[in-house]
């Protein structure tokens, strides 16, 4: 899948180039996700870790069908998910700032959805 630019500057995310290279990534961005990319650049420059060169989007819809997520363990098919990657970026005070955000690097989404997946189907 190759990223394709939006209206707003937020481009579809290649889902394996997010994983591989670890995106930050933001759960559940409802309404205008250009306003959360901007309220998002403002604190992490406010914390002086950077500015993340590009923004990216996908629906938990893709996600599941990507990672094979079903049932109970697949997220809701129109949630929002906005990633960015870390290039540039002061990745310790980016992991403090995650924490405090509730977001998550979408590898860890990944291996945790796909281990719990796994479970459910009884092969753990």
């Amino acid at each position: 899948m190759r990223s394709t630019q939006s209206k707003d500057g937020i481009r579809k995310v290649n889902l394996q180039e997010a994983y591989n290279g670890s995106y930050y990534t933001i759960t559940g961005a409802g309404g205008d996700l250009k306003e959360w990319v901007e309220g998002y650049n403002k604190m992490l420059a406010e914390q002086k870790i950077g500015r993340p060169r590009e923004w990216f989007t996908a629906k938990g819809k893709e996600i599941n069908t990507q990672y094979g997520l079903t049932g109970r363990n697949a997220f809701k098919a129109r949630l929002s998910f906005l990633f960015f990657p870390l290039d540039d970026l002061d990745i310790g005070k980016l992991a403090i700032f995650k924490l405090r955000m509730g977001d998550r690097w979408f590898d860890d989404i990944v291996d945790n959805s796909r281990r719990h997946q796994r479970e459910m189907e009884g092969r753990a």
